[in-house]
């Protein structure tokens, strides 16, 4: 796997990246990857999966997987702590079970999670554009258009993050502070103005037929999943983070705190202004409630605040994918020219240009395979879920694993409750993995087949490998 003496870094180029985020900054990364499209699409998915139940359950999952998430960002913190690099969650792989570990989580990363996560809230943000202009009678967009936006916007962000880290994380700060900032409009306004329905919340809990309610919470809890997602980010970006021994652990907890709470937030206003039958149906729950609050304008006003959330979470992924290749072509686990780090703007420039190549590669052909834009986004997301679940377990399982193994190395950060908390979030996403097994098939069965060839790949490249090394020495 490693490059050839051709494509071997200069000696005279830089091999670490500087040092130029601090807690605002990171704290910004983890809310800004988290809360993206989600919020706003898997609603009725939840909705869907236990109308029949009641309120409770609805509003349960999205606090359960809230906390599950929690835990699963404590056993993170303790090792960014342990190990401040680039590369995050690839880093604590190849410490706890070796390299092919690694590199498969970097495989998976470049061609499904990293790059699926990208085009899929390109997607979304495209998705909503349209909605925009379609409601001032500037649409719509053709689906073709949509894909040509939609590249233009990968693109975009690429070129910001290349050109400077500090531009990215204005980018990203600049967008966290206004989609949080909209969330809490939805929050809040109902309540101001008067609009709430508490009837809508009836019936609490219906457990008059049951039936089907540990397959209702699996589909739930999969749909949830990809709101939380990002929770991860902040590993990869550890070697450009000030203090990351203090920065670290306190910007992953209160993140994970500052979105379960909008989220809790967010649900409660969903269901006191539309009705559940209203929210499983819908696709678009936050300018309906908008709508109910100001009219046609305020669906309006809210496509705008979800086209900023989407936005942000494009850039925050565009920010922390690239330092995974990046990490594991340092490794030589990928060719060496990945971990070029630009001269001039000291960012892993190669990195993020081959990111954009492949995302927009993805994008395209899930536009072209489906009926429309939520089709695209609803097989991408799937995806990704699928990948986080089996990668994001091992990652928290090296709590346990470096506890054993290393035993000396130094920790800044004990992670709280263990090994309880990180034991739950195992469980958890076991469950969940195993629901998507038997209900989503068809949808994830080619992400698995992507993860054994990366196998295979990595088995027969390290043979050519030593059989080179052989014989030439």
């Amino acid at each position: 796997m490693n490059a050839s003496p051709e494509d071997s870094v200069p000696t005279d180029a830089p091999r670490s990246l500087p040092r130029v985020l601090g807690l605002f900054d990171a704290t910004c990364i983890i809310v800004g990857s988290i809360i993206g499209s989600g919020i706003f699409l898997k609603v009725g998915n939840v909705d869907v999966a236990l109308l029949k139940f009641g309120f409770l359950p609805i509003i349960g999952v999205w606090l359960f997987v809230g906390l599950v998430t929690l835990c699963g960002s404590l056993a993170l913190a303790e090792l960014g702590a342990m190990f401040p690099q680039a590369g995050g969650p690839y880093v604590y792989l190849r410490a706890a079970y070796g390299q092919m570990p690694a590199f498969l989580w970097a495989w998976t990363e470049f061609w499904v999670v990293r790059t699926g996560s990208v085009g899929a809230l390109a997607c979304a943000t495209i998705l909503y554009l349209n909605a925009f202009l379609t409601s001032v009678s500037l649409g719509p967009i053709p689906t073709w258009g949509q894909a040509t936006l939609a590249v233009a916007m990968i693109l975009g962000l690429s070129a910001v993050n290349i050109m400077s880290t500090r531009w990215g994380a204005s980018v990203q700060n600049i967008a966290t502070v206004a989609k949080v900032g909209f969330l809490a409009g939805l929050i809040v306004l109902p309540f101001v103005m008067g609009k709430i329905q508490p009837a809508n919340l009836s019936p609490l809990w219906d457990g008059s037929d049951v039936t089907g309610l540990g397959k209702g919470l699996g589909l739930a809890l999969i749909a949830v999943f990809w709101p939380y997602d990002g929770w991860i980010n902040l590993g990869p970006v550890a070697e450009e983070i000030r203090e990351p021994q203090r920065n670290i652990p306190r910007a992953m907890a209160l993140g994970v705190l500052i979105v379960t709470l909008i989220y809790v937030g967010a649900n409660f206003s969903y269901h006191l202004v539309l009705t559940m039958p209203h929210l499983a149906a819908t696709k678009t729950p936050a300018p309906d409630v908008f709508k109910v609050l100001f009219g046609s304008i305020g669906s309006q006003i809210a496509v705008i605040g979800i086209m900023c959330s989407t936005f942000g979470a494009t850039n925050s992924n565009m920010i922390t994918g690239p330092r995974i290749y990046f990490a594991a072509s340092r490794d030589g686990l990928l060719p060496r020219f990945i971990e070029r780090i630009h001269p001039r703007f000291l960012t892993p420039a190669n990195s993020i240009a081959l990111q954009a190549a492949w995302t927009i590669l993805l994008t395209i052909a899930f536009y072209a395979t489906t009926a429309n834009a939520k089709d695209a986004f609803d097989l991408i997301t799937d995806a990704v879920i699928c990948a986080g679940l089996i990668f994001y377990s091992l990652t928290v399982a090296a709590v346990f694993v470096l506890r054993f193994k290393q035993p000396a190395t130094e920790r800044p950060y004990r992670t709280w409750g263990y090994p309880l908390t990180p034991a739950l979030m195992i469980a958890v996403y076991a469950y969940a993995f195993r629901m998507q097994c038997i209900d989503q098939w068809n949808r994830i069965s080619w992400v698995l087949a992507l993860i054994a060839a990366g196998a295979v790949y990595y088995w027969v490249a390290s043979r050519w490998q030593r059989r080179v090394a052989a014989r030439n020495g």
